[in-house]
């Protein structure tokens, strides 16, 4: 058995000199010296050097020269993590141990002071708290030195070293090297830290960057939809677009937009896409679908699977459920007016995924829009629509005139003037009730309606029984058709159910510009004639403006 190197005074690490570092030293030792300090050197030069170097394949470098070194058959390197107050393995050669020595914050301050190799006994005295939470796990592992690492008065690690091949106590000689190792080491473990918080503070810089470009290309789409969006003044168009955008953003295969029935307890479709057919008089019970339930009680978004692959006429996979507010009511508590829902997101190269936080984020944030769309449509509406027959209002519609002689006149372009009205209305009301009268109303605005071109024509209930439209671009010829088109259509109509002995007919005048009139006095005047003459002419029929003059 090898000679220990004993010593009457202990070397002290931290007053290393040459002399009496030399004096340690025979000619065997100067070799191991040199080996140490030329394998230092090779691994302080591949951490260095590397790109992208691994600490475990360093720190595995290190703790083979390490136990060729000092001639140990295991040890282990650990890093201290100061958030958990704990040393945790990097790497361990003959301890089959992940080891995870949690420290005592108030022996912090010594395992910095210490700085040198530490037998059991010596760790048992300097660190009691550690050595009594542990002794366990460091004697089964047969630990019998353990060496702080320290680099700028902070604790970055340790080393655990088991048995000598000799099964011979650590010498001095040993100490110095294991001293000499332990500064590389920390060295090590402390770039690698320090490359570590650069690496996540670049990764967490590039992520708040592409958050940034993300955030700065969705309020440039909100702008874009904005702009897109402000002029639908329809309530279905608008609906029907905010259907559109929702696939758009989030890839969806399927969509439906819902309205919530209280009273009900039940949903109705306003608009639906790429599913099969909803009738819009269907009431959808929704207590039975947890997460559409739970979106409607919190006002908050919800991701799911569709439980059986399908709801009413969905079929689906995954559904994410969004609420539109109604921002007509004040505070935190405004209720869930509508239900966005998208169905089943596109997966490239076929198939379909679940949706994801983005998605939710960016439906949130468009149901927020959506909900002040809604609202602005609802306002416009009130300002401009009959309440009852949904037709625009005569102040709304005497402004449409005024722009429209504008237009026409730049644009040297005609336009046609219609003025109708119930035949014997009077009758109706005084026979049947005024609510029947109402509903007769209603019946013949739903045909003028329907047989006007949508979006281009602008009809108006004028007063009580008395109906107008304006006819962009239409010349006389075109207006009589849409008329007898019109007047036919409210003839036909089976009205069997409000009134008997009698159908619904109208009246209809029309009046050009400019032919019949280059201010809106005079067209108005002028069609206003020409409904006398169909009046006086028998009822039930279209009449255009004569100049008698």
């Amino acid at each position: 058995m090898p000679t220990e190197n004993k010593q009457q005074n202990p070397l002290d690490f931290g007053k290393l000199t040459l002399d009496n570092f030399l004096q340690e030293f025979d000619r065997v030792e100067v070799e191991r010296l040199l080996y140490t300090l030329s394998s230092l050197y090779d691994i302080g030069e591949e951490v260095t050097s590397s790109e992208a170097p691994d600490i475990r394949v360093s720190m595995g470098n290190l703790l083979r020269m390490l136990m060729g070194t000092v001639l140990c058959t295991k040890a282990a390197v650990l890093s201290y993590a100061k958030y958990k107050y704990a040393m945790q393995s990097i790497v361990a050669k003959g301890m089959d141990a992940n080891f995870y020595l949690r420290l005592d914050p108030k022996e912090l301050a010594r395992w910095v002071e210490l700085r040198q190799p530490l037998a059991m006994a010596e760790v048992e005295t300097e660190l009691p708290a550690f050595y009594k939470a542990h002794q366990e796990l460091l004697t089964r592992f047969q630990v019998q030195m353990i060496v702080p690492l320290v680099v700028k008065e902070n604790l970055v690690g340790c080393l655990l070293l088991g048995d000598k091949l000799d099964k011979s106590t650590y010498s001095g000689t040993d100490q110095i090297l294991l001293a000499m190792i332990a500064r590389q080491v920390s060295m090590d473990i402390y770039k690698f830290s320090l490359m570590e918080d650069l690496k996540q503070t670049s990764d967490k810089l590039r992520k708040q960057k592409a958050e940034l470009v993300e955030a700065n290309l969705g309020v440039q789409k909100m702008s874009e939809i904005s702009m897109r969006f402000i002029s639908i003044l329809d309530e279905n168009k608008l609906f029907q677009s905010i259907l559109d955008e929702m696939l758009s953003s989030t890839s969806a295969t399927k969509g439906v937009i819902f309205k919530v029935d209280y009273g009900r307890d039940a949903l109705t479709m306003i608009c639906c896409k790429n599913t099969e057919p909803f009738s819009q008089r269907d009431l959808l019970p929704y207590r039975s679908v947890e997460a559409l339930t739970r979106t409607i009680e919190s006002g908050e978004p919800h991701i799911c699977m569709v439980e059986g692959g399908r709801i009413w006429q969905v079929e689906a996979r995954y559904a994410l459920f969004v609420p539109i507010h109604n921002k007509s009511r004040e505070g935190e508590n405004a209720l869930v007016s509508y239900v966005m829902a998208v169905f089943d997101k596109e997966k490239r190269g076929g198939g379909v995924l679940t949706f994801n936080e983005r998605d939710e984020a960016i439906l949130v944030s468009f149901a927020n829009y959506a909900s002040i769309l809604i609202e602005n449509v609802r306002n416009y509406e009130l300002a401009t629509k009959d309440s009852m027959t949904h037709l625009y209002v005569r102040r709304f519609f005497d402004q449409r005139m005024l722009e429209q002689i504008e237009k026409a006149n730049q644009l040297n372009k005609v336009f046609s003037l219609l003025i109708m009205d119930i035949d014997k209305f009077k009758h109706v009301n005084d026979t049947f009730g005024h609510p029947i009268g109402d509903q007769v109303i209603k019946l013949v605005a739903a045909t003028i309606q329907r047989n006007i071109r949508t979006e281009v024509d602008i009809p108006a209930r004028y007063g009580g029984e008395e109906f107008t439209i304006l006819m962009p671009e239409a010349d006389t010829e075109r207006a009589m058709m849409v008329a007898e088109r019109i007047r036919q259509a409210v003839e036909a109509t089976d009205v069997s159910h409000l009134v008997t002995g009698r159908n619904i007919t109208v009246s209809i005048g029309i009046a050009t510009y400019p032919e019949h009139g280059n201010n809106p006095k005079q067209l108005m005047e002028a069609s206003d004639v020409a409904l006398y003459r169909s009046k006086t002419g028998g009822r039930n029929r279209v009449s255009v403006f004569e100049d008698e003059a």
